[in-house]
């Protein structure tokens, strides 16, 4: 589905390893039947041991990145991409069933004469305004102007992200 924020599962899937790791609870040797060496009870506590020294630290840095964070910029621009993917990825530009860009935002002012709307002043998601000329479309109908807006913003505006 689109903007499911994927980060918070897959961080929830990091950390869950990490925690499961440290508390995990070994089976007795003697449901194997095999017999433990030192060096293997050292090394399921130190996998253990490492787990939630890792797990503890990566909580202390999420949160401090978190806390730091201005929610309006994201430090990673390509990133919008692991929580939401334009779907389906064979389809067409215009025949996508839902878009991560920005374009359902924008703004536009229609010019209007007797015939019908004539010229469209469009506000591009990084603020760069596009004229655009419907005077051979002769357009009457606001409201289909206005569900057209999305498409224009993606053929049009050179940037589609704020």
């Amino acid at each position: 589905t689109p903007f499911v924020d994927n980060f918070t599962h897959l961080g929830g899937m990091v950390y869950g390893l990490l925690c499961g790791l440290s508390t995990i609870e070994r089976l007795s040797t003697d449901f194997f039947g095999i017999a433990t060496t030192f060096w293997t009870r050292l090394r399921n506590l130190l996998i253990r041991f490492s787990g939630l020294i890792l797990s503890v630290v990566l909580i202390m840095i999420t949160t401090a990145l978190l806390v730091e964070n201005d929610a309006g910029k994201s430090p990673c621009s390509s990133c919008r991409y692991v929580s939401c993917v334009p779907f389906p990825p064979w389809a067409g530009e215009d025949n996508k069933w839902w878009y991560c860009d920005d374009c359902s935002r924008i703004t536009a002012d229609a010019k209007l004469d007797a015939s019908g709307y004539y010229s469209l002043s469009m506000t591009c998601p990084d603020g760069a305004i596009e004229e655009i000329d419907l005077s051979d479309q002769l357009v009457t109908d606001r409201q289909w102007i206005r569900k057209q807006l999305p498409s224009y913003c993606r053929k049009y505006c050179d940037n589609l992200f704020a």
